[in-house]
């Protein structure tokens, strides 16, 4: 199955426009609470008989634009180290390795999800360029660092077992 390029870029506007900045950080701030927003949303344990939030494609391809973009405009990691992550997490379930981020199934691996990563690490670097060209990205930051696979994101983005809260937010289609 592929994402939906329109819906995908529809749901990320529809983020960053109701994340709210509470962080004070004017360059990556609002793309950072976008990115939280997505991803609590994704982590809601369904209703019985629910589909998990998790698994839809159109979101995850959102959350990982938001992801990357944040991570790469705040300098926290590198475009490389971004895009090298994605591919190796992509790569991780499609040999069935699972490495889940909440305690929701995984979506399944979809090159267009890995895409979106692509295209939010390079505007995450061209807002890095702008607003925040005095940050210097490490060449490669230690995984655990960024992501605490089985207790969601830690280091920077929470810690692990972090799930954000609802945050209130849903992706057009599900308010």
């Amino acid at each position: 199955m592929s994402v939906n390029n329109t819906r995908v870029r529809e749901i990320i506007n529809d983020a960053i426009a109701r994340a709210i900045n509470t962080s004070g950080d004017a360059c990556c701030g609002s793309i950072y609470q976008a990115w939280r927003n997505l991803k609590a949303w994704r982590d809601l344990p369904p209703a019985p008989g629910v589909r998990p939030n998790s698994l839809d494609l159109e979101v995850a391809a959102a959350e990982n634009y938001m992801f990357a973009r944040a991570s790469v405009c705040s300098a926290f990691v590198s475009r490389f180290q971004m895009n090298s992550m994605a591919l190796v997490y992509y790569t991780s379930k499609r040999v069935g390795v699972g490495m889940p981020t909440s305690s929701n199934p995984q979506s399944e691996p979809d090159l267009g999800v890995v895409g979106w990563g692509g295209i939010g690490s390079e505007e995450g670097e061209a807002d890095r360029n702008r607003c925040n060209h005095g940050a210097s990205p490490p060449w490669w930051r230690p995984v655990n660092e960024v992501m605490n696979i089985g207790n969601g994101y830690g280091g920077l983005y929470g810690s692990p077992g972090t799930r954000y809260g609802p945050s209130g937010y849903a992706p057009p289609g599900y308010r």
